[in-house]
């Protein structure tokens, strides 16, 4: 691999054409203007270049020389227009945007750009205008953006489950409380803006069962360093402590980031389980303390070679120790619903998780109408050590010792390491805009788990829970994509992407390996019509898959008791899924959206019972086929200046046919609602002190296996801008009712259970950012939009 990468450096064509720079500041009648977003067109209308202002109210523009319009549309002022001839680098006149005659001018909020902007494939959510979202860590962050919400401390996209991440156009490698503690280790701060891809096109990797969401950061200035620190408090039951730091440089060819980060404290969560055995039910009650110590950094490293020539090189890496106490309180019921004894357990898990990813990037403009080819070749290792202990013991109705339950000892260690290479081709023609590549990936995951049984006082080795899996997964892949603006109201894009897979997973305890082989085509169609100023529709469709991850594949067993455990499947198979969305957006302020998804092979939890043993293993299986149909309407609201509302209804009605008869369980079918309300006020008329108070209900409903029972939750937050110069503050109140879990409902083999988890969702939070530095500069994107995706762990 290593040789044909090389080889392909290579045989890069070297081509030299000239590049013009178009300059310009924007202001109004009283001062510079910061976050206006300014697009540049061709002279067929079709756009080339989109920049957001820098403090200073400046922007800037590379481009091929040729007639270009500028547009610029920003809140209560008029539009405007500007075309221009670029033979040359141009530094225009100021331009001074006029406000509409309808709009007070003292309540004109100064420094607030566009909370949500749309486009064919994407809503973008600016971070940076949130007083909610822009404090606190990435998850955070997520939890506010259109079309996410949090279920039961997951972030997952309205009508689908689950999200996968993207880091700069990079998908994260990560998934489920991995994911999260990832996501946890990222500032807020540091966030410019959040792309939120319900349907993604065929450019982007086509695993995950769901949309994907891709994280923008802020960017380096020209000619300038910057460093920017922020601490943060956050009290619930407990506390926790995170300190940011975010340095930047940029001079002449280089552009250089390093941004680290820190966090301690503890965190509580309390879970409860009910399994109602026809003689013998249980309610279980779980009482977590985590400690977490975490140090995470990014480096960031880009050298312009020429006009034309750009290489980088980019490190992230998270070191995480952790320490978990669990109390677990265990009651078991007699026939005639009288405790018959009690189990108490005492658990005790000791974890270290390290991650370092390495990203090689080399990018050729080919000539001067934006063609280039990208090169990017990365490296992932995830490595997780956990050393736990669980001792539970038998206690009659007396609370009088009976006898050791369950004790057992267990290190568990899983190592994965990924490897991939990929090429880009952006190739503008005056036909259409047209995208392709390559890539090839190859990850291998190991996982050693060794148990000890403790019940003699000694540590003996268990040989039926003890086992190394080993897991292969190699992926090649192509796609191309072309998108052509038919004419002024009409726009299409067309892309198909191939993916070849083979995987092996291996079971030294069961003595089985597992094989998979396979090639499968995605296609993807985006359609636009423009029909006036105030009317656009869309439509697109697209396919997907869903590969079970590392965890779920692995056999090895997790007890939280000698009744409860869990356990993967390594005979899962991937589940396809076909989307298709028909949209309208009326002035931009309304949109409206019909969608519908179908899930094949699909795979879920499935709880085993055993009714004699009173015994619960929870695993997976491909046992059901699932149908989504959803209306989504949103609708941004200036209701005056100074109070801005962004509201969203939703509503989803989800069937589930059983494809495999051995799964004895009655699938669910049903209606769900969900409604936000989010408001941002500013309360001066300088912008210093800006307010959010959102809210967001979610009813009851049913799907699959499981009934939810309704959530809710109301946050208040506020920013200040003292009169120090870049000294903010920021205060809020999270989950203020603390009515956002969800109780779970089930019922499989005739056995009722319930489960509720309380993950600390209601919480204070209290945060200092202060920048300081040379920040009179022109804002640059650096764009890592076309990067790979890092696969699947937990």
């Amino acid at each position: 691999m290593k040789n044909t990468i090389l080889i392909l450096l290579i045989i890069i064509p070297f081509f030299s054409f000239s590049q013009v720079k178009i300059n310009g500041t924007i202001k109004d009648e009283t001062g510079l203007l910061s976050n206006v977003n300014v697009i540049l067109s061709d002279d067929k209308d079709v756009t080339v270049k989109e920049i957001v202002t820098g403090q200073d109210g400046s922007f800037e523009f590379d481009v091929s020389k040729g007639i270009y319009k500028i547009t610029i549309s920003y809140l209560d002022y008029e539009s405007f227009f500007q075309e221009i001839s670029a033979e040359n680098d141009i530094q225009l006149e100021p331009i001074i945007l006029k406000r509409k005659e309808n709009i007070l001018e003292e309540v004109v909020i100064k420094n607030s750009g566009s909370l949500i902007k749309r486009k064919l494939d994407k809503t973008i959510f600016s971070v940076q205008n949130s007083p909610i979202a822009s404090v606190g860590n990435g998850f955070d962050a997520l939890k506010r953006a259109p079309g996410l919400i949090l279920k039961n401390d997951e972030i997952v996209m309205l009508g689908k489950s689950s999200v996968r991440i993207m880091i700069e156009g990079k998908m994260v490698q990560l998934t489920g409380e991995e994911l999260k503690n990832f996501l946890k280790t990222i500032s807020a701060t540091d966030i410019k803006e959040i792309e939120v891809i319900t349907n993604p096109s065929s450019k982007y990797e086509v695993e995950g069962n769901s949309g994907i969401v891709n994280i923008i950061f802020k960017r380096s200035k020209k000619d300038s360093w910057s460093d920017n620190i922020s601490a943060t408090h956050i009290q619930a039951k407990y506390g926790k402590q995170s300190l940011n730091n975010n340095f930047s440089y940029r001079k002449d060819k280089i552009n250089l980031s390093f941004i680290t980060g820190y966090d301690y404290g503890d965190t509580f969560i309390d879970q409860r389980m009910e399994i109602y055995f026809k003689d013998s039910p249980l309610k279980l009650k779980t009482h977590q303390k985590q400690n977490e110590n975490s140090f995470s950094t990014r480096l960031l490293f880009d050298y312009n070679m020429s006009s034309y020539d750009k290489v980088g090189i980019q490190y992230s890496g998270a070191f995480i120790k952790s320490n978990l106490k669990d109390n677990i309180h265990t009651d078991i019921y007699n026939s005639s619903n009288e405790i018959d004894y009690y189990l108490k357990a005492n658990g005790n898990l000791d974890g270290k998780k390290d991650n370092h990813s390495v990203n090689l990037f080399y990018e050729r403009k080919l000539d001067t109408l934006g063609k280039k080819i990208i090169f990017n070749v990365d490296y992932l290792n995830y490595n997780r050590d956990v050393h736990s202990n669980l001792l539970s013991n038998k206690y009659n109705t007396d609370n009088e010792f009976m006898n050791v339950d369950f004790a057992n000892n267990s290190n568990v260690n899983q190592n994965i390491d990924n490897y991939n290479a990929k090429i880009d081709v952006e190739h503008p023609s005056a036909f259409a805009n047209f995208q392709y590549g390559a890539k090839i990936s190859f990850i291998k995951t190991n996982n050693d788990n060794i148990y000890y049984d403790l019940i003699s006082g000694s540590p003996v080795l268990d040989p039926e829970l003890s086992d190394e899996f080993n897991y292969k997964e190699n992926i090649q892949a192509a796609y191309f994509t072309g998108t052509k603006k038919i004419n002024q109201k009409i726009d299409l894009q067309i892309g198909l992407r191939g993916e070849y897979t083979q995987t092996t997973g291996e079971s030294e305890k069961l003595d089985q390996i597992n094989k998979n082989d396979y090639f499968k085509l995605f296609p993807t169609v985006f359609f636009s019509y423009q029909k006036n100023e105030d009317n656009v529709f869309s439509f697109n469709y697209g396919r997907r898959i869903q590969r079970p991850s590392y965890s779920l594949l692995n056999p090895l067993r997790y007890f939280v008791n000698s009744n409860v455990s869990s356990q993967g499947n390594p005979n899962l198979q991937p589940a396809f899924i076909d989307s298709f969305e028909f949209s309208h957006t009326y002035k931009e302020n309304l949109n409206t959206k019909i969608s519908f998804m179908s899930k094949t092979n699909a795979f879920g939890v499935v709880f085993k019972l055993d009714e004699s043993t009173q015994e619960q293993i929870v695993t997976q299986e491909n046992f059901y086929t699932n149908y989504g149909f959803a209306l989504t309407e949103n609708y941004q609201l200036p209701i005056f200046s100074w109070w801005k509302t962004d509201n969203t209804l939703f509503l989803n009605y989800s069937v589930s046919n059983k494809t495999n008869n051995d799964v004895n369980a009655s699938l669910k079918k049903g209606l769900e609602f969900y409604g936000s309300i989010n408001n941002i006020f500013t309360f001066d008329k300088d912008g210093k002190i800006i307010g959010e108070l959102n809210f967001w209900y979610n009813s009851p409903y049913k799907d699959n296996l499981f009934e939810y029972s309704q959530a809710s939750s109301l946050d208040l937050a506020f920013t200040y801008k003292s009169i120090i110069k870049n000294l903010n503050l920021s205060m809020g109140l999270f989950d203020i009712f603390n009515s956002s879990v969800r109780k779970m409902s089930s019922e499989i083999n005739g056995i009722n259970q319930n489960y509720i988890s309380y993950p600390s969702n209601r919480y204070f939070r209290i945060s200092l950012n202060y920048m300081f530095g040379n920040d009179k500069i022109k804002s640059q994107k650096r764009n890592f939009g076309n990067e790979e995706e890092r696969k699947r762990s937990n």
